[in-house]
């Protein structure tokens, strides 16, 4: 299993040839809020759980602020979801954020603090996937750092 800077890196990506539900089922068995998309072995997008959410909601939760006026949308979801099902991965991925493995602490933090992503792709001096790195783990691997100085 590949590290970066001693944390194990979660070998989680999906083909981009791959459909929605796989890479919905991906997303789940990783236990990660993102996943790499690749290509060839290059990453091409991230697929989160942001994109899993509003690929299963109705189209028009995006423009909402406030729902609780909603009694229930159980069957628009249901139906939702059974429509995106076979979709592409490509149409429901963003745009990768990635580091290089041998990057340093301080620009892996600084790489979090400013994405939304909770999870990066890390890729090798070849631009290849390599692992996905969370910001939960690496922010616990930080703070074992600071308790042991």
């Amino acid at each position: 299993m590949s590290t970066l800077h001693g944390i194990e890196l979660v070998p989680a990506s999906i083909d981009v040839a791959a459909t929605f539900h796989e890479a919905a089922r991906a997303l789940a068995e990783s236990r990660l809020p993102a996943i790499a998309v690749v290509e060839e072995g290059r990453v091409v997008g991230l697929f989160t759980d942001e994109e899993l959410l509003l690929g299963v909601s109705p189209r028009y939760l995006n423009e909402l602020r406030h729902t609780a006026f909603l009694d229930s949308e159980l069957p628009s979801v249901r139906d939702t979801a059974a429509a995106v099902r076979s979709e592409p991965v490509r149409t429901h991925m963003r745009k990768p954020v990635t580091i290089e493995v041998d990057t340093s602490s301080l620009h892996a933090a600084e790489r979090f603090v400013h994405c939304e992503e909770g999870a990066i792709a890390v890729v090798d001096v070849d631009d290849r996937f390599v692992g996905m790195l969370s910001r939960g783990e690496f922010a616990y691997a930080m703070l074992r750092r600071l308790s042991e100085s």
